[in-house]
């Protein structure tokens, strides 16, 4: 008996479910999409192999580094690399600190990185055709 008078209740579930998360994206409201960009370069520009990939992080400083937003692109064998790495702009606050870290890999290889995170977008620090200096990893 007692499953019986549940069923109406199980069956409006997904309805409801569905109605009340929704509700909750018209809060959320949709991503302000916004794009860094720049090129990936080296003082020691070694020949770098046709399939090698950039990986750019757009880093948030303030407490550690946790990352905001990345891209992974082909490089194409050609030095300097550039990049283009989307963000939510909503998800940027002025009073925080905002670096980009990078890796040029070939295969499961890191190739070049960045020894520190290069500041950007806030308290004065660059917004477009960013230079990201990468230093060679010893093998």
């Amino acid at each position: 008996m007692q499953i019986r008078r549940c069923r109406p209740l199980l069956a409006a579930a997904p309805l409801i479910m569905t109605g009340l998360l929704s509700g909750c994206s018209l809060f959320a409201g949709d991503p302000d999409f916004a794009t860094l960009s720049g090129n990936a370069v080296s003082d020691e520009q070694a020949p770098i192999a046709d399939d090698a990939r950039l990986e750019i992080r757009l880093l948030d400083m303030t407490q550690g580094r946790t990352t905001v937003a990345q891209v992974d692109q082909n490089t194409h064998g050609r030095w300097p690399v550039p990049f283009a790495l989307q963000f939510d702009r909503q998800r940027i606050d002025s009073d925080r600190r905002y670096a980009l870290s990078a890796a040029l890999l070939e295969g499961e290889s890191t190739r070049y990185m960045t020894l520190e995170p290069l500041p950007v977008l806030t308290h004065g620090a660059l917004s477009q055709q960013v230079r990201v200096p990468l230093t060679p990893v010893n093998r």
